[in-house]
């Protein structure tokens, strides 16, 4: 199921693979900044999936989702400005984060989380890899190593209704290409 879904949506994918990343560390600096209002309101998304599910599979891979975004995070309280503005292209993720949380049956929460975390660790790798020795890498590097059961996804998605599957999985990936694109956009303009 994983594979025609990853298929269906190859040309988001692909765009957010061959994204021309930011280069300068006050990016870098505004991408933790983002961070931080981003995994704060991710961490309370999470907790309500956990809330809402319904066996104990869901329950694991929920738990384990909200460890890596509480590791990161920890993280970001060090590294991250707490007080800029979050910008509504780039944080735009985490209000579809949300919605699934209360609106998605946890077969579509975990493909949202299946479908989209692997191309985030991949550009997480990207720029920790860039910035080594610049800045700090440990919130990029916490999460380009992280890694999802998808079988045991599957199996969770497999109990629910996969109607919606597709367009969910197509929309928290041009949430994606939109967080990388506003980033990009900053950086060459200046603003958004």
């Amino acid at each position: 199921m994983l594979n025609e879904i990853r298929k269906e949506i190859s040309d988001v994918n692909s765009l957010i693979y061959s994204h021309q990343l930011f280069n300068s560390v006050e990016t870098l600096k505004l991408f933790y900044d983002q961070q931080w209002y981003i995994v704060n309101h991710d961490l309370r998304s999470l907790a309500i999936m956990v809330s809402r599910a319904k066996e104990q599979d869901e329950l694991d891979f929920f738990i384990n989702a909200m460890q890596g975004d509480y590791e990161g995070l920890k993280i970001l309280r060090e590294v991250a400005e707490k007080k800029r503005e979050p910008i509504p292209l780039v944080v735009s993720y985490t209000h579809y984060l949300s919605w699934l949380a209360n609106y998605a049956n946890p077969g579509e929460q975990v493909l949202a989380l299946v479908v989209n975390l692997p191309i985030w660790a991949y550009n997480c790798k990207r720029l920790a890899d860039r910035f080594k020795g610049k800045y700090d890498v440990r919130f990029l590097e916490l999460f380009a190593n992280v890694s999802v059961d998808e079988n045991k996804a599957e199996e969770i998605m497999k109990r629910y209704d996969n109607s919606r599957y597709f367009q969910i999985a197509k929309m928290i990936q041009y949430y994606e290409l939109q967080f990388w694109e506003g980033l990009k956009n900053v950086e060459e303009k200046g603003s958004l």
